[in-house]
């Protein structure tokens, strides 16, 4: 199955595994690509060298293309970008930033932008900087997440753009990458799907309480990240829901401390992230709350989805959950979704000839 999207990217199919932090690790990165997928990084919680160690684990295992996704207001992104760079990544994967600065910085290198964006005016933007690929999330997907549903957000993406689009949020199964191609995207990112897989880190634990939930089983708050995330309603999204509008004063010093030790950076480099995080996500609150809200959600993402916390932890989740009732390796799921959009597209070419 060919598309512009499997050209620019050299993989096989057209299916994308997006970024998840503390579930894309090199493991499943590895996985997805092995399977003639791209497989991404999700590094907006390492260290350069982590960064630098994982991508070698990566290399260990598969010599195919894959992406690193990184924060571009990352207190050490610079850092990370030059590991990219020296490490010869294939593509390189953020969300709202300065993707004029990334683009300028790491297309002389051949790196591949493909960003991923909510809003048409972004996507316009992201091109007009040099982007090469877009990946358009919806309303429905997992993590930070759009105003609009992918339904209607794709199109209106697929008339202004001319770059090649992959289509993200509520994709699972064969219907789904049909349904994208018809709209006119070169290919589906999928991340609750590939979280669910044998070669996915998290806990079986919470795998389980994954397939236990319903479509209407997730929720949408800003108060775990600082800004409009989608994840599993939970003991904490109920709690931290219930509070008082603003952000409290402990959690905002507690997070912005957490950062300093985790990244081991002067207060400047904090302070001068918080400003390219209020920029890039275009709120009139306190960039450094939000970045210590960042540095909380963080926290929160690492209990349950490393160490199995269900209940005080946050479970990033896209309401695609609903229709997710196994656990397959990334081959048999990549391999299930080609061959179905292969049969459903010879079915529709069948009704219509007939």
């Amino acid at each position: 199955m060919k598309t512009r999207i499997t050209e620019l990217l050299g993989i096989k199919y057209p299916i994308i595994q997006s970024a998840m932090a503390y579930v894309a690790y090199p493991s499943l990165v590895a996985a997805v690509s092995e399977a003639g997928g791209l497989g991404i990084l999700g590094a907006s919680p390492m260290t350069p060298e982590e960064v630098r160690k994982s991508i070698h684990q990566i290399r260990e295992r598969t010599d195919k293309p894959f992406g690193v996704n990184f924060l571009p207001y990352h207190p050490q992104a610079d850092e990370v970008l030059q590991v990219m760079i020296e490490e010869k990544v294939a593509v390189a994967s953020y969300g709202r930033g300065d993707p004029k600065k990334i683009v300028e910085r790491t297309k002389s290198h051949g790196i591949i932008n493909m960003p991923t964006i909510g809003a048409v005016r972004h996507a316009v933007r992201t091109e007009g900087y040099g982007a090469d690929a877009l990946v358009v999330q919806g309303m429905e997907g997992g993590g930070h997440t759009s105003y609009v549903a992918t339904t209607v957000l794709l199109p209106l993406v697929m008339d202004v753009v001319e770059v090649p689009v992959v289509a993200a949020g509520g994709f699972a199964d064969a219907r789904g990458l049909v349904a994208a191609l018809a709209m006119g995207a070169e290919g589906i990112a999928m991340g609750t799907r590939f979280a669910l897989t044998k070669e996915s880190p998290i806990p079986d634990s919470v795998k389980q309480f994954y397939l236990e939930s319903s479509e209407n089983d997730t929720i949408i708050t800003a108060r775990v990240t600082g800004t409009r995330c989608r994840g599993l309603r939970n003991q904490l999204t109920d709690m931290l829901e219930a509070e008082k509008r603003g952000f409290p004063l402990l959690r905002t010093i507690s997070g912005l401390l957490q950062m300093r030790r985790a990244f081991n950076v002067p207060w400047w480099r904090l302070l001068s992230s918080a400003l390219r995080m209020k920029q890039a996500y275009e709120v009139p609150i306190s960039g450094l709350g939000e970045l210590a809200y960042a540095s909380f959600g963080g926290e929160r993402m690492h209990l349950s989805l490393v160490q199995g916390d269900r209940g005080l932890g946050f479970m990033p989740c896209g309401q695609v959950c609903g229709r997710i009732d196994d656990i397959p390796t990334c081959k048999e799921l990549i391999e299930r979704i080609v061959h179905g959009a292969e049969e459903i597209l010879d079915s529709i070419g069948a009704k219509i000839r007939s």
